[in-house]
């Protein structure tokens, strides 16, 4: 109690100070990554999650020659912020910089600040600037030499507790985990990368390796990739990536993918990508893409039948278990996708793919995967109609069709509507496919309908939906079909120029399967959060942040009441250029795991943190990021959990014996 006072304390002194400090223009360079990812009910170190993010700041868009479709595969950029863009660029011509987007009308300072770490403009010749004189050339070999750029990332990290795993002698390796990456560009066209990893537990630090070369933009040659890549098409129904957004505090993005076909495999992701060859044409109006793929995969194993009883996709191997299935299967892919482009704004596409993998499936259940060979089809549109945007995806498995589409409509600038429908069988099975849905990216036995309203007004910024679902056949939670639905408020004021103010509300209300009178039955579960958090730009370089959430988890049937109460204090400071410091206390205590909060952190890049706070404790971290050199960043962070009336944490070989999970991180990036 005497830490929750202390905070509310600082909460009053800070309001004070707020409203004392002149009004200054704060330009906030980091990417808000919390906005799309802290609904995420998932606890990860590393994730595809963030490799849009950082696939795009590798290759920025260039601003002069994007067209609308690269111009919306931006995560934050919607399409008529993107068609304003286009715009003022064809009636003033070129940019000279990506500041320029600051000057455009109907552009707010907000989104610009999302969206400028992912563009870039050539510099400009003296064709487009007659009285700029022509500089002197050097020669070939020097030119290019100068157009080629080094990035390497190296990561440490290592818990400072010793886990079960380890003192057991169950895992074979020791407990640093470590993380290399070396890309190499050559101008924008160019790309070559090695990635290196080893988890904790595991004995070799190249356990986990990734290589890909990449070559774009030459002729009719859109792009050519040898080694590991990713391919993201239309909806997600057929291929996707292992990560896209879900449900979260932006009500309309998640509705629709915005897909970029094929892209280099770049992030610690063990599973989900392809290893062989992949070839983007551009013919006219055509886009027509070739993948081949060969690839090693876990797999648990049937001794007896030789049958694939799972696909484990942790990328653990730290045990003998773990290690016994290492690459113990594999799985040939080959496949073809032709889109056509009746304009910019409309846009068809057919898929077509076929898996083989090398040991047959174990079916454990009426609509589990069977066989070793399968085959997909799937066409797609996506048209826009003024300011009405219509897309869809049908995917076919042989066995049934799958469905999903959705809906667009921004009346004005400040205004967007969205809704969508999603119809996935429960005898539809594809181990590629990431769609939008309740059950995390899973294509299969779901049916819903979402809604979703998005209003930039004079009193705030609103962001609201409402999502029904029905699982038609049994779950991992229910043995026979059930429902459920979820509604989501959020509200966003900046009440003046140092202090803003967000709002939350979120309501998850599902059938569970619970004994009642000593039988099974279905029953409502409602799921309650609530939150208030301020933001406040206490002085240029200060930044300090604080919320409060409240959750509830209620069964009613069984007379189950359950909460949990969290409030942190975030703060960010620049104390000298190229430095910048993260610190966070968190204070929560939830009756269980089932009323848990979850809160989204600053991590080290390419780190994805979304912890789940439960029990009774307080955790703390800081990081630190500087740059050193133009050329060389160091990041360190340091992370601790405290419970105090715990005797262990978590279980398994992850146990560890006493009330304190610590952790260090440490990382360096190089840009030559």
């Amino acid at each position: 109690m005497r830490g929750i006072f202390s905070i509310f304390v600082l909460l009053i002194i800070q309001l004070k100070l707020s409203a004392q400090v002149q009004d200054s223009i704060i330009i906030d360079g980091e990417i808000n990554l919390d906005e799309y990812f802290e609904e995420s009910f998932t606890e990860e170190t590393e994730s595809d999650a963030l490799n849009t993010f950082e696939d795009l700041l590798l290759n920025p868009i260039e601003l002069n020659s994007a067209g609308i479709n690269e111009l919306v595969s931006i995560p934050f950029l919607d399409f008529n912020s993107a068609s304003v863009i286009l715009s003022h660029r064809n009636k003033f011509g070129k940019f000279f910089s990506v500041n320029e987007l600051y000057s455009i009308p109907g552009l707010n300072a907000e989104l610009i600040d999302k969206i400028l770490p992912f563009f870039r403009v050539e510099k400009l010749d003296f064709v487009d600037f007659p009285f700029r004189y022509e500089e002197e050339k050097d020669s070939w070999f020097f030119n290019n030499i100068r157009k080629i750029n080094v990035q390497i990332r190296s990561r440490l990290g290592s818990d400072l507790q010793t886990r079960d795993g380890f003192i057991r002698g169950n895992y074979v390796g020791s407990k640093l985990k470590s993380y290399n990456r070396i890309l190499i560009k050559h101008s924008s066209n160019i790309q070559a990368g090695v990635i290196t990893e080893k988890d904790a537990g595991e004995k070799s630090f190249s356990d986990y390796y990734s290589f890909h070369f990449s070559f774009r933009n030459y002729g009719i040659l859109k792009q050519l990739i040898l080694g590991d890549y990713n391919l993201e098409f239309a909806q997600g129904m057929l291929l996707w990536s292992t990560y896209s957004f879900s449900k979260g505090s932006d009500a309309t993005l998640p509705v629709k993918r915005n897909s970029r076909n094929l892209r280099a495999h770049t992030g610690a992701s063990e599973y989900g990508f392809f290893r062989g060859t992949a070839v983007n044409i551009n013919v006219y109006d055509f886009n027509i893409l070739f993948f081949y793929s060969s690839k090693k995969i876990d797999a648990n194993i049937d001794s007896l039948t030789r049958e694939i009883k799972s696909l484990p996709l942790t990328g653990f191997h730290a045990t003998l278990s773990e290690i016994s299935r290492k690459n113990s299967a594999s799985e040939t892919v080959i496949g073809s996708r032709l889109e056509y482009f009746l304009n910019p704004s409309n846009k068809f596409g057919v898929t077509f793919y076929n898996s083989q993998f090398s040991n047959p499936f174990q079916k454990n259940s009426v609509f589990d995967l069977s066989g070793n060979k399968f085959s997909f089809y799937s066409f797609d549109f996506d048209n826009r109609f003024g300011s009405i945007n219509v897309f869809g995806e049908i995917a076919n498995d042989k066995n049934s069709t799958t469905f999903y589409g959705g809906l667009i409509i921004s009346p004005f600038s400040k205004l967007q509507i969205a809704s969508s429908i999603r119809y996935y069988p429960k005898n539809f099975s594809n181990l590629h496919a990431f769609g939008f849905g309740e059950q995390s990216g899973k294509t299969q036995n779901e049916i819903g309908v979402y809604n979703g309203i998005k209003y930039n007004s004079d009193f705030g910024f609103f962001n609201i939906y409402f999502d029904k679902f029905k699982f038609p056949y049994s779950t991992y939670e229910n043995p026979i079909p059930s429902i459920g639905n979820e509604f989501y408020l959020s509200y966003r004021k900046k009440i003046n120029r140092d202090l803003e103010l967000h709002l939350r509300f979120k309501s998850e209300n599902k059938e569970v399967t619970e004994s009642i009178n000593n039988l099974k039955s279905l029953t409502e579960r409602i799921r309650n959060s609530y939150r208030v958090e301020f933001d406040y730009f206490v002085l240029k370089n200060l930044k300090l942040r604080t919320r409060l959430e409240y959750n509830t988890h209620r069964i009613d049937k069984i007379n189950l009441f359950e909460k949990g109460f969290l409030i942190y204090e975030d703060l960010r400071i620049s104390p000298i250029k190229d430095m910048t410091i993260y610190g966070r206390v968190i204070l929560f205590d939830t009756d269980s795991f089932s009323s848990a909060v979850y809160e989204f952190e600053n991590d080290l890049t390419g780190l994805f943190s979304n912890l789940a706070m439960y029990g009774e404790g307080i955790r703390y971290y800081i990081l630190v990021k500087y740059k050193v050199v133009k050329n060389v960043a160091l990041s360190f962070k340091y992370a601790e959990t405290y419970k105090p009336n715990e005797r262990f944490l978590s279980s398994g070989n992850n146990r560890i014996v006493g009330n304190v999970d610590n952790r260090i991180n440490f990382q360096i990036d190089i840009n030559l």
